[in-house]
């Protein structure tokens, strides 16, 4: 249902993510500058050729796009209040280890491999991210309440 608040904030978590997969999550400079998107990772200077395949941001890809998934069918799910929170709170779970993944792990091999530094205050995508995250725990709290409204209403029968 459209007119919940929750489900609001379901679709805008959904539009953040979809638009991370279009600019930069990371943007790394150095001698040879690079942008890790979520399916690419490209020499912004376009003048270094390196060995690169679709398998490398693999890990990136899957920890997108299961929230994205997961929140797009908990959008529909609205008569099974408990089954969304499930499902809300895992994607809350794989966006959060998708940002530790990129800041403890990816993001460190990169620099290592490449001799780059990394800059994050110019990539719109891990506000959309963090944004996401936000309004995934606001449409979590909002089924919550209509949970306990219901349970509630079960009591005064």
């Amino acid at each position: 249902m459209i007119q919940r608040k929750q489900t609001l904030f379901l679709l805008f978590a959904v539009v953040a993510l979809i638009l991370v997969a279009f600019f930069p999550i990371v943007k790394f400079y150095g001698d040879f500058s690079y942008i890790l998107k979520v399916f690419s990772f490209d020499d912004m200077s376009k003048t270094q050729t390196y060995a690169y395949s679709i398998t490398n941001n693999l890990p990136i890809i899957i920890l997108w796009s299961l929230p994205l998934i997961l929140s797009i069918v908990t959008i529909f799910l609205f008569k099974k209040r408990k089954l969304q929170m499930r499902l809300i709170s895992i994607s809350i779970i794989l966006l959060s280890v998708l940002l530790l993944f990129l800041f403890l792990f990816y993001t460190p091999k990169i620099e290592s491999l490449f001799n780059v530094k990394a800059e994050y205050h110019k990539c719109i995508s891990l506000y959309l991210l963090l944004f996401s995250i936000i309004m995934l725990i606001f449409s979590y709290r909002g089924v919550n309440k209509d949970e306990k409204l219901v349970k509630s209403l079960d009591r005064l029968r």
